[in-house]
């Protein structure tokens, strides 16, 4: 009985104890909510920060440029920020036309020396034609990220392309072959031909005028350093006038360095006959001179009108020549040629300044049964 009476007081209402929850287990999982919710936070972040550094990628912005001014190529977009004159932009569309055919652009992300831009190259096939430049804004992302803005194009030309261009024209006497810088003139830039007769004012009316042939040029950058021409024996023709604002080289027709060293001589010796024979107080008589003139000619005619006028006669006692020169020998026709002579003429004067003269006269000269005559003449001035 006293058994009994412990156990009811040790459990007076007769029910089983009631099991609790641990709190371990209660902390465990309230730990594991929070960090799968700080988790999802988290991850949420980051992919709107991803998205959001995916968006400001200057790829974007070069995808949109590329498909607006290469795909296809509009010209007058690319060129809208472009400081070139016409011919010169029209020789670049030639270019990028002739370069980019039937082919279509691609673009890929490139290198630049500035921080600040990011280029992407234009290319067809492996040849860059421009490049897309794109420049950091001023403006940034929510977090930062930096936002990219289209600073224009650059075009990869050959800087050829750009150079300004000088057409020259180079008139020269039929036959004649013309260098450029060293460089041939080529027979397809010959691009008209004429006759001359500009220079033959004075000039006897059998010589007949020049043919000449034009070429036209192209030096790129600056003008040429050199242009010369040939005649066909390789003698180099004289350049006889240039222009300046034409660019325009006139040459005449070369030397002829034959007649020069056979002729020379004569010519400087017929002048100073006549210079002498003029300057004689009395009349000499014309021998010695007339052996140099064509006696039917019109400038044999002129030696013997000076030879009656001594009135103009400068008293002398002894004469001298000096810096005798005979050059520009041309043969105009197998028959006829010109030369220049020129020299000065010193009169002494006893007790007086020496009288001094300067002699100078383009000759012609024609083949007669006795050979080459002077047969007109006129003042080289």
């Amino acid at each position: 009985m006293a058994e009994k009476n412990n156990t009811a007081k040790q459990n007076p209402t007769g029910k089983g104890k009631r099991a609790g929850f641990p709190k371990f287990y209660i902390i465990y999982f309230a730990s594991i909510i929070v960090v799968v919710l700080a988790v999802a936070a988290a991850l949420g972040y980051v992919r709107r920060l991803l998205t959001e550094y995916e968006a400001a990628q200057p790829k974007y912005v070069a995808a949109r440029v590329f498909e607006e001014y290469f795909d296809p190529i509009d010209y007058d977009r690319v060129f809208a920020g472009y400081d070139a004159d016409e011919k010169i932009r029209g020789k670049i569309v030639d270019y990028l036309k002739e370069e980019i055919g039937d082919s279509k652009l691609t673009y890929s992300i490139g290198s630049s020396n500035d921080e600040s831009e990011v280029r992407y190259n234009v290319k067809v096939g492996q040849t860059q034609l421009a490049s897309i430049v794109l420049t950091a804004s001023e403006q940034k992302t929510k977090h930062g990220f930096d936002l990219y803005d289209f600073s224009g194009i650059d075009l990869d030309l050959n800087v050829e392309l750009l150079a300004p261009e000088f057409n020259v024209t180079i008139k020269v006497p039929a036959g004649y072959s013309v260098f450029v810088d060293g460089e041939a003139v080529l027979p397809e830039n010959r691009v008209s031909a004429y006759t001359s007769t500009d220079f033959m004012k004075f000039y006897p009316s059998d010589v007949p005028g020049i043919a000449y042939e034009v070429y036209s040029a192209v030096t790129v950058g600056e003008l040429p350093g050199s242009v010369t021409a040939f005649d066909p024996q390789g003698a180099e023709a004289a350049l006889m006038d240039y222009d300046e604002d034409t660019y325009t080289y006139t040459f005449g027709l070369a030397y002829n360095e034959d007649l020069e060293e056979e002729y020379s001589e004569f010519v400087i010796k017929a002048l100073e006959e006549y210079a002498a024979y003029v300057q004689a107080e009395e009349d000499t008589g014309i021998a010695s001179v007339k052996g140099y003139f064509d006696a039917d000619s019109a400038a044999y005619a002129d030696v013997v009108k000076a030879g009656g006028n001594r009135w103009m006669v400068v008293d002398w006692s002894g004469i001298d020549f000096q810096n005798e020169t005979a050059g520009e020998f041309y043969a105009h026709t197998p028959e006829i040629f010109s030369c220049r002579v020129s020299f000065t003429q010193v009169l002494h004067r006893t007790g007086r300044e020496d009288y001094v003269d300067v002699i100078d006269k383009y000759l012609f000269l024609h083949q007669t049964k006795n050979g080459y005559k002077i047969y007109e003449w006129y003042n080289a001035s």
